[in-house]
């Protein structure tokens, strides 16, 4: 077996540069690139100022607040449907919504 050595220096993001040459980043979380984003940063500040930091976890343990209704408000109207659910915890999606519209011979690309 080859082991190659890379040398990363630039932030995660959607690209990086990997010894001198700029690469597509799969392995970031960040493939918006929207990690150290003024108005992003400015929100995030301003969410902790109001309602502070918690466990996280499924709206059934930690409830529902404005900020839940507002934003499923907007997606539903950006969708143009009636409604819409959002989860704060991507495995709450695959736990609950997926089997909850799914049935035998679907097929679920994630």
């Amino acid at each position: 077996m080859m082991l190659i050595s890379c040398l990363l220096r630039s932030a995660a993001g959607p690209h990086a540069i990997v010894n001198g040459k700029e690469v597509i980043n799969f392995a970031s979380a960040n493939y918006l690139g929207l990690i150290g984003h003024e108005k992003l940063l400015d929100s995030c500040i301003s969410a902790l100022e109001k309602y502070g930091v918690g466990s996280c976890g499924p709206r059934a343990f930690i409830g529902t607040i404005d900020v839940h209704l507002d934003c499923e408000a907007r997606i539903a109207n950006f969708l143009g449907t009636p409604d819409s659910i959002l989860y704060s915890y991507g495995l709450s999606t695959m736990f609950s919504a997926i089997p909850a519209f799914c049935k035998k011979g679907d097929v679920i690309v994630a």
